[in-house]
């Protein structure tokens, strides 16, 4: 089993005990063969605690939080998403008010948290890891909400918690706007360039989406895509929520709006790993990745056949 290894922080990677070099945005694999494996991951920042783990079938059935895992038929990808801080205690990140609540976001043992008190009530909220923390106030036709900016270096995550405590949205955006309506943009780095914008109303401290737009960036045209991109950016406009006719041949583009059923409830496309072609030769296929649990991933092969540069078939891998 092919398995490549990743990390959110520079590291030394060990691998039995060995050390196999460094890692963090360039991977490094092994092909195991043995059926329990030490993984450490050592930072070269010393206010980080190492993470280690044995690679075994309970790993990679139920991973630790602290790491992110994909499977796939021919490997894996363990990716060290989390890393705690060496100091202990319980540390303030960022405060405010927003309207009658007072959200304060904590960090301890490496996860931060955004605690929540109003009204008689009170909620602890898990945050995602991010590079700093904002509180700011979202009125959404009239009604408040308490909004946490988490940060991060290709982007931001919004959290939108109402009166009750409760959080009414999580998700990342670009940026937003808020008004008569709750007006979120979603920019994706993908081959389109797509920007998602859609609406959502508020009603009783719910909010519903009303309105959806997914536009590619201007000048951006299907038909000048290679044959080998042609699968990915149609993948992708599906993930996006766009309309895939435009990527498909005259007799598959009447069973459009089949592909998303068929091909399930997938979150991203990825670039197959070479084990893949070493293992399936080379088609042209994606990796489309789908959640099984909060830092569980299943990537699943599909092939596309291109013909005078248009999708003509999508079949599973494997």
């Amino acid at each position: 089993m092919r398995i490549h290894f990743g990390s959110a922080a520079p590291c030394v990677l060990r691998l039995g005990g060995v050390s196999a070099g460094y890692c963090g945005e360039t991977e490094k694999f092994a092909d195991v063969a043995q059926e329990r494996l030490l993984a450490e991951f050592l930072p070269a920042d010393g206010d980080l605690l190492p993470l280690s783990f044995i690679l075994e079938e309970k790993f990679f059935e139920r991973p630790p939080r602290c790491c992110d895992v994909y499977r796939y038929g021919c490997g894996a990808d363990v990716y060290a998403a989390r890393f705690a801080p060496r100091e202990g205690g319980l540390r303030v990140l960022a405060q405010g008010r927003a309207g009658e609540l007072l959200v304060t976001v904590l960090a301890a043992g490496g996860q931060a948290q955004a605690a929540i008190e109003g009204g008689g009530r009170s909620t602890l909220a898990p945050l995602p890891a991010a590079e700093h923390y904002e509180i700011a106030s979202c009125a959404v036709n009239g009604q408040e909400f308490a909004a946490v900016h988490c940060k991060q270096k290709r982007g931001m995550r919004l959290l939108l918690f109402n009166a009750r405590c409760e959080c009414a949205f999580d998700a990342p955006v670009t940026d937003y706007e808020a008004g008569g309506a709750l007006t979120v943009r979603h920019a994706l780095a993908d081959t389109a360039g797509h920007t998602v914008t859609y609406t959502l109303r508020a009603e009783d401290g719910a909010l519903s989406e009303t309105g959806r737009e997914v536009r590619a960036r201007a000048g951006f045209d299907p038909n000048a895509l290679p044959a080998r991109v042609l699968p990915f950016a149609l993948f992708e406009e599906i993930a996006a929520g766009g309309d895939p006719t435009p990527y498909l041949s005259p007799a598959l583009a009447p069973r459009a709006h089949l592909l998303k059923e068929y091909l399930g409830n997938f979150c991203a496309v990825q670039v197959p790993k070479e084990i893949f072609y070493l293992t399936h030769g080379q088609i042209n296929a994606a990796g489309l990745v789908y959640p099984e649990a909060e830092n569980l991933f299943e990537i699943r092969f599909f092939a596309a056949d291109v013909a005078d540069g248009r999708v003509t078939n999508v079949s599973p891998v494997g």
